[in-house]
């Protein structure tokens, strides 16, 4: 058998140096990477810009009648013997259908059934039909030109109706907004803003009774009033309901028109 070679003096003291020489330390090494990552994640998450809510938009068109029933006006001359019967639809964009059934009825009412005309929109409606047609003769109503010139006088007339001055998600006039509590004033009709609601915004500090409209003045406020006159940056007014604000409420609210009438089309026209 052959014999194992002496060990010599000189590997006896490799080994021992060779213990003595720091183990490596692997965790810590993997803990520092992890930790190198998710502070890199952090910092690239942190880099990115923030995403802003999309503004909306307005939506259609959309065709709906402006009245469940036709309007019969009396025309000028002939010693008011001739009437007319006016049955008219609109084309409109809107941010949301929602609030023009509210105004024209047919959506639902929240109780399976269907929700009726705003009585305040049909009375208006009637009244300037009314106005507009009465100072019409047959003549007029019955020239194809002259008839244009009279829709797009209905027209003009029609939108601040069907689309007047309204504050945040409210879709009444009786309404107010779900946030902040502020409604329009009983004066809506006379504000003069007719830019589109989320192109405007009522800036309100509850807490220190203040309000102003876009970039204008602030206007102070006492809290009952049910007719705030606010007056924006270029000379647009606008009247406000400020009982029943919510007591913490501090930020912006839109405002202004829910949408635009783009034309009027006729479903009835009888002359008689």
């Amino acid at each position: 058998m052959a014999k194992k070679p002496d060990a010599k003096p000189g590997d006896a003291a490799a080994a021992a140096a060779e213990a003595a020489k720091p183990k490596s330390k692997k965790v810590p090494w993997i803990a520092g990477i992890v930790i190198a990552c998710a502070t890199g994640a952090m910092l690239a998450t942190a880099a990115l810009p923030k995403q802003v809510e999309p503004t909306p938009m307005l939506d259609g068109p959309f065709v709906a009648a402006l009245a469940k029933e036709s309007v019969q006006v009396n025309l000028a001359g002939e010693n008011g013997k001739r009437y007319l019967v006016l049955g008219l639809n609109a084309e409109y964009f809107a941010y949301d259908q929602l609030y023009t059934t509210t105004r024209l009825g047919g959506g639902e009412d929240g109780h399976g059934g269907v929700s009726l005309p705003d009585p305040l929109y049909t009375a208006m409606l009637k009244d300037t039909l009314l106005r507009i047609a009465g100072g019409k003769t047959r003549e007029q109503v019955e020239d194809p030109v002259q008839m244009e010139a009279f829709l797009m006088e209905i027209r003009a007339a029609i939108e601040p109706l069907l689309f007047p001055l309204s504050v945040g998600d409210s879709h009444a006039l009786q309404s107010p907004d779900s946030h902040s509590g502020l409604r329009v004033g009983e004066s809506v009709m006379d504000s003069t803003l007719r830019g589109l609601l989320h192109d405007h915004f009522v800036e309100l500090d509850v807490a220190k009774k203040t309000v102003r409209l876009d970039e204008g003045s602030v206007t102070t406020f006492r809290g009952d009033e049910r007719d705030l006159r606010v007056v924006g940056p270029d000379g647009g007014v606008v009247f406000l309901n400020v009982t029943a604000l919510e007591p913490e409420f501090v930020g912006k609210v839109p405002i202004g028109v829910a949408g635009r009438v783009r034309r009027i089309y006729r479903e009835q026209v009888l002359v008689q």
